[in-house]
C-alpha cells in the first residue's frame, strides 16, 4: 500500500539523523551566542583555568558554559581543553586558537567600529607606571579638557605587560622601551631617553646630582619585576657583564609596591628617573642617585589599523606636546627629548 511506501523513508532519515554528531543543545532561556562570543568564551575559560570560574565571571550557568565550549570544539573539529582535578588545560589546538584568536577579535571590532563610523571617538592608550606623575596625569585631564568627545581608556602597566596588550592588538598608542622591534602591526618612534635610578631608604644618602657606579647594585638586595621586564633584564645583564652579583628578593610587577619598600628598608629598587624626580610622594620619603651609564629608552608606538582614527591623530600629538612641556620645566631630571 502507498502509505507503507510514505513511511519508509522517514524512518531511514530518522536513522540517518541518529548517526549525525548532534551539536550540543542550549537552554531555551539563554540566547545562543555569535562566533565571536565563543571565542570570547573560550579565551575567558583558558585564562582562568576553570569552566565554574569563567561561568560565574561571565554570569551564565556551568552547563550552558560548557555546551557553548562543546559547541565551538565542534565547529572547530578540535578539542580545546582537557579536564583536570584542578580545572582544565588546554590542548595544543587550544594553545593556537588562544594565540591566533584576541588579534583576529580585536580586528573584528576595529572593522564593525569603522564600518558604522564609531571609531573617531574612541583612543586605547598603554603607558608605563613610572610615567604616572610627570606625564599620565597631565595627559588625561588635558585630554578630556579638549576633546570631551573622545572616550578614552588607560592601561597603565609594565613593559612586557603592554607589549602583550599590543600583541593583542587592544592598543591605538603605547608607550614602551625601545627595543627596534615594535609588535607587528605597530610603527614606533624614538621618543625620549632618560636615566635609570638607584631607589633605596633615605639612610642609603643617594642624591639626585650625585651618579652611583653600577657596583653599588652588586649583592644589593633588589625588588624588581619580573625577567621579560626591559629595566629588570638591562640591570641583570649589565651587572653579570661585569663580574657583579645580581641579588634579586622580590619580583614585583609593582611599581609603587617597590618603591614603598624601598622607602621602609626592606629593599631597593631601579626605575626610569621619572617615577621619582619632580614627585613629592617620592622625593622626600627616599633616597635615589642616577646610575652611572644607564638610561632606557622610551618609544612612541601606534597601532597601524587605527591610524585614520582622528581620536588616535589627537591623542600622538598631545602626548608629544605633554612630553616636551615636562622636559622643558626641568622637573624630568637627565631627559632628552629624541624625536621632534
Amino acid at each position: 500500500m502507498r502509505s507503507h511506501g510514505s513511511c519508509r523513508p522517514q524512518r531511514k532519515f530518522a536513522k540517518r539523523l541518529d548517526r549525525c554528531p548532534a551539536r550540543p543543545a542550549i537552554e531555551a532561556s539563554e540566547e545562543p551566542p555569535m562566533d565571536s562570543k565563543l571565542i570570547d568564551y573560550f579565551l575567558r575559560v583558558a585564562e582562568l583555568g576553570s569552566i565554574n570560574k569563567a561561568a560565574v565571571d561571565l554570569r551564565l550557568s556551568q552547563p550552558a558554559l560548557s555546551r557553548y565550549i562543546a559547541s565551538l570544539e565542534h565547529e572547530l573539529r578540535a578539542k580545546l581543553f582537557i579536564r583536570t582535578q584542578g580545572g582544565v588545560q588546554l590542548t595544543d589546538a587550544g594553545m593556537l586558537l588562544r594565540e591566533r584568536a584576541r588579534p583576529i577579535l580585536r580586528q573584528l571590532t576595529n572593522l564593525i567600529e569603522q564600518v558604522g563610523d564609531r571609531a573617531a571617538g574612541q583612543l586605547s592608550v598603554g603607558v608605563p607606571p613610572s610615567w604616572q606623575y610627570l606625564f599620565t596625569s597631565k595627559f588625561v585631564a588635558r585630554l578630556i579638557e579638549k576633546y570631551p568627545s573622545i572616550s578614552l581608556r588607560v592601561h597603565e602597566g609594565v613593559s612586557h605587560a603592554l607589549r602583550e596588550d599590543m600583541h593583542a592588538g587592544m592598543l591605538d598608542l603605547a608607550i614602551i622601551p625601545f627595543e627596534g622591534n615594535s609588535p607587528n602591526g605597530y610603527a614606533d618612534m624614538a621618543l625620549i631617553r632618560e636615566p635609570l635610578i638607584l631607589v633605596s631608604h633615605r639612610d642609603a644618602e643617594l642624591q639626585p646630582d650625585k651618579p652611583v657606579s653600577l657596583s653599588r647594585l652588586d649583592n644589593l638586595s633588589l625588588a624588581l619585576p619580573g625577567k621579560l621586564n626591559a629595566v629588570r633584564s638591562q640591570v641583570e645583564n649589565a651587572l653579570s657583564r661585569r663580574g657583579l652579583a645580581f641579588k634579586h628578593v622580590f619580583e614585583i610587577d609593582a611599581m609603587n609596591l617597590s618603591m614603598d619598600l624601598a622607602r621602609q628598608g626592606v629593599s631597593s629598587t631601579v626605575t626610569p628617573c621619572c617615577a621619582v624626580s619632580g614627585n613629592p610622594r617620592w622625593e622626600d620619603s627616599v633616597s635615589w642617585s642616577p646610575i652611572r651609564g644607564a638610561y632606557i629608552t622610551w618609544a612612541l608606538c601606534e597601532n597601524s589599523a587605527r591610524s585614520h582614527s582622528p581620536a588616535v591623530h589627537e591623542g600622538r600629538r598631545l602626548i608629544t606636546q605633554v612630553v616636551d612641556e615636562a622636559v622643558a620645566s626641568g622637573a624630568w631630571l637627565g631627559a632628552e627629548r629624541l624625536s621632534q
